[in-house]
């Protein structure tokens, strides 16, 4: 499990959104050809392969059809042109004379080890498994830093969320903040559905607690605790349990019914209704969900500009 972790935390600052491939699905290719120039940049079916390793392990000594080779095909692209993206990125940000300085790399990386209870030794054997040594990682954290600084510049600045973009959302969207209704039960269960009368009609006229008939009487669960059943879902009770909870108030007692060959009586101990949370609780809920969605839209909008602005030959 610790293993994963680990190739979890190298995988999602060098990989990012990309996929890889194995040697062994590599080998029928040239070993080396430009696959794509990016304003001048080169990028090399070596490093294209080199990201597209670790995802296609799954193929990885299978015979490849037509269709398995379509995806690793489509694989590659997709990966290419997020290579290409990165490099337009890294170009603005040199544009712009953003740094990172040697500092902020090292503290990225201790965050990492520390985030995933890693030793520098983990750290570097995980890297060298992935054919990567601690000079590409360090490289890559530097660019990822950069990527962000510029993102954070360029589009989060842009990016705004009023109030009343938060109330038109929450009135359109009422349903999805109602709280699941609940009700807290105790049980009794008797085998003899008289017995179970007589032992309601004693707690109604108060000659008995329903704590004390369940600790004498009670077949069901927790007997010594009143039959606690705690919280339970409206939506996902027992169709008999809705049926004799009808109308009933918290403090109420349903009279018996059948339940799984035994009668049950139920108290209602509290019930938590299914109302719509109010606005002021679910405001930053909405607020994030509203910036991801414009965020996206504005990062792709950022992109195409600045793909619409470079030289790009792509040769795969």
């Amino acid at each position: 499990m610790r293993i994963k972790k680990i190739a979890a935390a190298v995988f999602a600052v060098y990989l990012g959104l990309t996929l890889t491939m194995g040697p062994a699905l590599v080998r029928s290719e040239v070993v080396d050809r430009i696959v794509a120039v990016v304003n001048g940049e080169l990028i090399t079916l070596f490093e294209l392969n080199q990201r597209v390793k670790p995802y296609l392990e799954r193929f990885r000594g299978k015979e490849l059809g037509r269709k398995e080779k379509e995806v690793i095909l489509k694989m590659k692209k997709d990966v290419l042109n997020k290579m290409i993206e990165d490099i337009l990125i890294k170009q603005r940000a040199e544009e712009y004379g953003i740094e990172v300085t040697d500092m902020e790399v090292q503290n990225r990386i201790r965050q990492i080890k520390n985030r995933n209870q890693m030793t520098e030794e983990e750290l570097r054997r995980e890297l060298k498994r992935q054919g990567m040594s601690m000079e590409e990682f360090s490289k890559k954290i530097r660019e990822d830093i950069l990527k962000h600084r510029l993102i954070s510049a360029m589009v989060k600045r842009k990016v705004v969320v009023t109030d009343e973009e938060i109330e038109e959302y929450y009135k359109k969207h009422k349903a999805d903040f109602r709280r699941e209704k609940k009700v807290k039960l105790n049980l009794i269960l008797l085998p003899d559905s008289v017995k179970a009368k007589e032992i309601f009609e004693k707690i109604k006229q108060g000659k008995i607690s329903f704590a004390k008939a369940a600790a004498e009487y009670s077949v069901g669960p927790q007997p010594d605790k009143a039959g606690d059943l705690g919280y339970v879902d409206w939506a996902s009770m027992n169709a008999d349990f809705k049926e004799a909870l009808k109308n009933k108030e918290a403090g109420d007692i349903a009279p018996p019914f059948e339940f799984k060959d035994k009668a049950a009586l139920l108290k209602v101990r509290d019930i938590q209704s299914g109302e719509t949370r109010p606005l002021s609780e679910v405001k930053d809920k909405i607020s994030d969900q509203i910036y991801k969605k414009k965020f996206s839209r504005q990062y792709e909008e950022y992109l195409s500009q600045l793909r619409e602005k470079a030289i790009i030959d792509i040769r795969l």
